[in-house]
């Protein structure tokens, strides 16, 4: 007892015949997902704030990896000569990224050029005058309170591998970085020879 699903078509090809069975209405229910999903997985990767690259996600896995390498360094002396070893210390530089990039870019932006924060990048600075107060004004902050104190926020060693890093953005250029706020001031000391 042939149906509408059994109904021969007309043409032939080869000496094959077929018949005119539609698609499954599953079928298309599970196209219509996968269209609908690739809407909303357009616009989330593309719009949206909370949405990440792979870039980032692999750089934040990575400074969750050195955090735990970061013991073998023991306790960091808050001194000049400190700041200016760890600038060169590739590791510690990648694990001070991921800390500047969680609490720090919102005001200073993702590559220190500044949004309402000062621009790190450029030569002028507003509270810092010398190399040693880089790591002051993170630890106690300035502007009562527009830069907030981190004492009580992360540890010596890590409020050191900031202060290296802040310090090292100097000189680099930023996306679209503010204008020079403060005074210029004199270029970093050398790191001393080890």
């Amino acid at each position: 007892m042939p149906t509408d699903f059994d109904k021969l078509m007309d043409h032939e090809y080869d000496g094959i015949r077929e018949y005119d069975n539609p698609t499954p209405g599953w079928w298309h229910m599970i196209f219509l997902s996968t269209v609908i999903f690739s809407v909303v997985y357009y616009v989330f990767w593309e719009y949206s704030p909370l949405a990440y690259s792979v870039q980032e996600a692999w750089r934040g896995k990575q400074a969750a990896y050195f955090k735990k390498v970061f013991g073998a360094y023991g306790e960091l002396k808050p001194d000049e000569a400190t700041v200016l070893q760890m600038m060169s210390d590739e590791t510690m530089m990648l694990v001070a990224d991921g800390i500047f990039q969680s609490n720090c870019a919102a005001c200073h932006a993702k590559d220190g050029g500044g949004i309402n924060g000062v621009n790190l990048t450029d030569n002028s600075y507003k509270n810092v005058k010398v190399f040693g107060d880089v790591l002051s004004v993170i630890t106690k902050g300035a502007n009562n309170g527009a830069m907030p104190a981190w004492e009580n926020r992360l540890s010596q060693n890590e409020r050191i591998i900031m202060a290296a890093y802040a310090a090292k953005l100097r000189g680099t250029t930023p996306l679209a970085g503010k204008g020079a706020e403060g005074v210029e001031i004199p270029a970093w000391p050398e790191a001393p020879k080890k």
